[in-house]
């Protein structure tokens, strides 16, 4: 199979999505409500959350640089990088939710916006504690994510295999099973929902160079199919805002749809775009919101390097490290600081603790510190 020459350049467009992303997540963890900055994160309670996002361009990356462009390096070689960095993500999994489960005990607390301890039966005892842990069946829900990189990079050399065999089918197919298998049989497993997102991504990934060449040489198509994503991406998470957040709407005099009315048209949407389970509906619109933020971060890529480069450049090329990060800081300011009543100040607030993550990522002990 012939391929096109790896090109040493940085896709911006990729750093600013993850950069976003992240800044999302840590608002949407911060929890406070209401805010302005609902209508840039809904809450984390839209059809699909930035967590979707985060988890795609990891896998579209592992395609792009662990396959297409590390093609010609030995399996061997790459798949010891990926165990130990999925190793050194464990551990940080791990020492993270330790330390989040005794800042959130020792500290004053705020047991409303903190994530959920362990249930009654992993806390029966403390080597039941430790266990629940160590093997990650007790994760902290804010720093879940490294519990299912791991697995995903664990797993990645096997796809590499089968790609490099030819069989990029089998890899799919096996992919597909899985997440079939999860949910036919109710397997309360993450990973084995999750990675039909990142192995699916990785995928494109590795053809990345081929479709951007082959839009390239269809500058029309490339066009409209560059409109066509941004507007469906757009409209549906409007959509999606006034579905989850459509009460104040609904509620008003002045509104056409009846309260009866809204109601029954959640209870039939909502289970459409469940994420316990990932169900099918939901994926395929992560996939679609993924790509038409990309086309629009792509088409406003010079006034996002200038106004919100210093920021999101920063967040996205260290999305891990401000990962951990936030865990630990909003764990500590949630403790003793408690959501208002004020629509602007809460605002003010999120901003403030966003900005004051990225002053702590640039002190370079710090950097140091964090996993890359």
């Amino acid at each position: 199979m012939s391929l096109p020459e790896p090109k040493s350049r940085r896709i911006h467009e990729l750093d600013l999505l993850r950069g976003f992303f992240i800044v999302v997540i840590i608002l949407d963890h911060l929890q406070f409500w209401p805010s302005p900055l609902q209508y840039l994160t809904g809450q984390g309670k839209l059809w699909v959350s930035a967590a979707e996002g985060f988890f795609l361009i990891s896998g579209l990356l592992i395609g792009y640089l662990r396959i297409y462009k590390a093609w010609d390096v030995p399996l061997r070689v790459i798949s010891k990088k990926l165990a130990w960095r999925a190793l050194l993500l464990y551990a940080w999994c791990v020492g993270i939710t330790f330390a989040v489960v005794g800042l959130t005990v020792l500290l004053p607390g705020n047991d409303g916006l903190l994530p959920k301890l362990p249930d009654s039966a992993q806390l029966a005892s403390l080597p039941t504690y430790l266990w629940s842990v160590v093997s990650t069946q007790y994760a902290s829900d804010w720093i879940y994510f490294l519990r299912l990189y791991a697995i995903m990079l664990l797993i990645t050399p096997v796809f590499i295999w089968l790609i490099r065999k030819g069989w990029w089918y089998v890899a799919l197919m096996l992919s597909l099973g899985t997440y079939t298998a999860s949910l036919a049989f109710g397997i309360n497993e993450g990973a084995m929902q999750w990675q039909i997102l990142f192995f699916g991504a990785a995928f494109i990934g590795w053809r990345l160079e081929i479709i951007l060449a082959w839009l390239r040489s269809h500058q029309r198509l490339r066009k409209g199919l560059v409109v066509g994503l941004i507007t469906v991406t757009l409209s549906t998470m409007v959509t999606s805002y006034f579905f989850v957040h459509g009460w104040g709407i609904v509620e008003s005099p002045s509104t056409s749809i009846s309260r009866d009315a809204y109601v029954s048209i959640r209870a039939n949407v909502d289970p459409l775009f469940s994420n316990n389970p990932m169900v099918p509906l939901r994926i395929g619109l992560a996939f679609i919101w993924f790509f038409g933020l990309l086309a629009l971060f792509h088409v406003s890529k010079r006034p996002l390097l200038r106004w919100l480069g210093w920021l999101l450049i920063l967040f996205g090329q260290q999305s891990l490290s401000i990962y951990c990060l936030q865990a630990i800081v909003l764990t500590i300011f949630l403790s003793f600081v408690s959501v208002t009543s004020s629509f602007w100040l809460n605002g003010l607030v999120g901003v403030l603790v966003v900005i004051s993550i990225w002053a702590i990522m640039r002190i370079s002990f710090v950097q140091k510190l964090l996993p890359k």
